[in-house]
């Protein structure tokens, strides 16, 4: 009798062992076939087991943590660990650096964000190599930051009616395309083993148009097909679709879906994501290929900004190293990346190689969900940078800065991915697991940031420059807008985008210098900004002055040039010279000439300092010469009715003669006159005859015929009121019966620079 009893204690026990250890291999099938949902019942009751038995705690317990959390139940995930732990160090066991992460993130989830820093500690204890663990361990302090953080976002759900999952929302049409999961579209009904929900598909949903009163042969057959069911306009795969995004001209499509490849990595079969492309012509989608995509590797979540560029999400070779695996089959570790963003860009046809974003946005984490709005900021979804969840809301202006936490309440707890704005309405879309963990569309309004810029022109005396091209450059895109002074100076308000930096320049002229400023716009409000401009080089003006300091009309200007060069030049009848001063031609000396005056000498200053000077102003006073030098003109004076020169008219002469002796590349100019007594013709051919004789005269001096000019201009110059019929006195008549003379340069050189104006 006792020998039965033993047997049948022996037999119990091992029908008990039997028992488990199936259990153990059932588990272990459903887990290897990602069938979490079936597989995490019996894994807890294996657990209960086990920390019963206290045998095969730890790793029991650590596929039970892994099932609940891929399961997503987070809080199971917790109690399950917090029992795990004290075997930990009982058993000497480091738990995988995955359990670790499970452990950390749910507690995140589930509001206990009191217990994570304690977590990444031990985490860090128990995995020192881990580079995920490590990151979080560094944005430790980074995370209390967000948990705290606000925006003034306001959020509602946009559609709660769905008995299914979904998210990944993006305007379409007068609606919205989605990714839903609420439909089996497959002839026999087929589940994602993982959740045990229905595969995904692309649906679209029109809010007005769901509220319309159907007929009653319409409703609900129509409304379900027409508005919540399977868009059509895309093949599905056999497995999951979405999401789908658009590029802003409305002319390509991104679609991430499954392969129909299978990679069989030991027992397990994966369908990795694939990244899906199509031009858009009015309802007809056109696939083009995507070169990057592998069944090696994850690819999809593109989207493109209106230049071409397309962000896509790939755990791809070259990603950042989230750890590394051992494989039992190869006897190796395999590298483990991870989900990183990528660029690569689209044009006429083909597609540039593809590189990743800089560690300003990739991390040991995952970045997923890119999307870059129409003011170029990118918008995306990590669980690293310090996330207060899973997966948080992060924004990016691309300018090697740490990305934004976009804040609560838009960001939670759970995992807030998928976000779209339209950033000039400040309306959007993002999905969100933080009700229950079960995938919702949102809908959100942010407040519209309202920012414009204007520019005042001013010169250095602050006075406006009118008519001047303003050049407003966004130095995130590059976008150029030019804007045009007014009377006043000032140019119309240019709106502008929030935390854009923009590069506001007037490129000056020839004569007026450049200036330039930077602004970020960081706060709703309207910014003026004036820009000076100096002038970029001056013109120099020198009046020649007789004794008295007035003008001297006509002197011969003998210029000296830095390169050594020479000029002569008049100056106008105001005794005025003015150039410009620059480059190798830059005047050193000036030397001023006038009948009855010495010659005198200024030298011009090396250089001027540019800054309000537009004019130098130089004067050059030149003295008298002595008495008995001095030509009087005025004294070549011929007897009434004749042209024959006077004794006194030769002495004059005499000393003209000599004068252009001591200055031997200067000319004259004698012009003849006569009074107005007799007719018009008889004075003009009496004015030439005296003309004449003053040339005759100095030609038998020795003075060269081509330095003398001579011209008779009758009566048409008188220097008093005596014209015709007027009675006069002789003295009077005297007056007008002269021969004027005016001194030249002896060059044909040209005087442009002469004509410059003062500004």
């Amino acid at each position: 009798m006792r020998f039965t009893y033993i047997l049948l204690f022996f037999l119990f026990f091992s029908f008990q062992f039997s028992a488990q250890e199936y259990k153990i291999k059932y588990a272990t099938q459903l887990s290897a076939e990602n069938k979490y949902t079936e597989a995490l019942p019996v894994w807890e009751e294996l657990a209960q087991t086990s920390l019963k038995n206290k045998a095969n705690v730890v790793g029991i317990l650590s596929r039970t943590i892994e099932s609940s959390y891929l399961t997503e139940n987070y809080r199971k995930t917790v109690d399950w660990f917090t029992k795990m732990s004290p075997y930990l160090a009982k058993e000497k066991v480091n738990t995988s650096e995955h359990m670790w992460c499970y452990y950390i993130q749910a507690l995140k989830y589930s509001g206990l964000e009191n217990r994570v820093n304690g977590a990444i500690d031990s985490a860090m204890n128990a995995n020192p190599e881990s580079v995920f663990i490590a990151e979080l361990k560094k944005n430790s302090a980074l995370y209390f930051t967000n948990l705290a953080k606000k925006s003034e976002y306001t959020v509602r759900v946009y559609r709660n009616q769905s008995k299914g999952e979904e998210f990944g929302a993006f305007p379409y049409k007068k609606g919205i395309l989605f990714v839903s999961n609420e439909f089996n579209h497959n002839a026999v009904n087929k589940s994602y083993p993982r959740t045990g929900q229905y595969y995904s598909d692309i649906a679209f949903y029109d809010s007005l148009e769901s509220l319309k009163d159907f007929k009653i042969t319409e409703k609900p057959f129509w409304l379900e097909f027409l508005y919540k069911n399977l868009w059509r306009s895309i093949d599905r795969s056999q497995a999951h679709d979405g999401p789908m995004s658009f590029n802003p001209q409305k002319n390509m499509a991104f679609l991430t879906c499954n392969f129909s490849e299978k990679d069989k990595t030991d027992t397990v079969k994966y369908k990795r994501l694939q990244q899906r492309v199509f031009s858009v012509s009015g309802d007809v989608f056109t696939e083009i290929a995507f070169p990057f995509n592998s069944p090696q590797f994850n690819t999809g979540h593109a989207s493109m900004d209106r230049e071409g560029n397309v962000y896509f999400v790939s755990d791809r070779p070259g990603s950042i190293i989230e750890g590394y695996e051992w494989n039992p089959k190869t006897k190796k570790m395999d590298t483990l990346y991870s989900a990183d963003i990528w660029k690569t860009k689209y044009s006429e046809g083909s597609w540039t190689t593809p590189e990743r974003l800089g560690e300003d946005i990739n991390t040991p984490g995952d970045e997923l969900f890119p999307f870059i709005s129409d003011w170029g900021v990118l918008y995306f979804s990590s669980n690293a940078w310090g996330s207060i969840g899973g997966l948080d809301v992060f924004s990016s202006e691309l300018n090697g800065k740490r990305p934004e936490n976009i804040g609560a309440p838009l960001n939670s707890i759970g995992d807030d991915f998928s976000y779209y704005v339209n950033e000039d309405e400040g309306k959007g879309y993002f999905s969100s697991n933080r009700d229950g963990f079960k995938d919702r569309i949102y809908a959100f309004n942010k407040p519209i940031f309202k920012a414009d810029l204007m520019v005042n022109l001013l010169d250095c005396k602050k006075k406006p420059i009118k008519n001047a091209t303003i050049v407003v450059t966004d130095l995130t895109t590059g976008d150029v807008s030019e804007l045009t002074t007014s009377e006043n100076g000032q140019t119309e308000a240019l709106p502008l985008k929030r935390n854009r930096e923009y590069k506001v320049l007037y490129a000056g002229t020839e004569l007026i210098t450049s200036d330039s400023a930077t602004y970020k716009a960081t706060q709703p409000i309207s910014k003026n900004i004036t820009l000076s401009a100096d002038f970029r080089s001056y013109v120099s003006k020198i009046t020649i002055l007789d004794g008295d300091a007035k003008p001297l009309p006509n002197a011969v200007l003998r210029i000296f040039r830095k390169n050594g060069t020479t000029l002569s030049v008049n100056a106008n009848k105001f005794g005025v010279y003015t150039w410009k001063n620059e480059g190798d031609s830059r005047i050193d000396s000036i030397q001023a000439t006038a009948i009855n005056y010495e010659d005198a000498v200024y030298r011009i200053p090396f250089a001027v300092q540019v800054n309000c000077i537009d004019t130098v102003y130089y004067s050059l006073r030149l003295r008298t010469i002595s008495e008995e030098k001095f030509i009087r003109l005025e004294m070549v004076l011929y007897n009434f009715d004749k042209y024959s020169l006077r004794p006194e008219g030769e002495a004059e002469l005499d000393k003209l003669v000599a004068y252009m002796n001591a200055h031997p590349k200067y000319r004259v100019e004698l012009s003849s006159h006569t009074d107005s007594r007799g007719s018009d013709e008889y004075n003009m051919r009496l004015s030439k005859n005296r003309a004449k004789s003053c040339v005759n005269y100095m030609l038998s001096k020795g003075i060269s015929k081509k330095l003398i000019t001579a011209e008779g201009f009758g009566e048409t110059k008188l220097v008093n009121n005596c014209g015709n019929d007027v009675p006069c006195s002789e003295e009077e008549h005297q007056a007008n019966r002269r021969t004027e003379l005016k001194l030249y340069t002896s060059e044909e050189e040209v005087l442009d620079n002469n004509k410059l104006k003062e500004r």
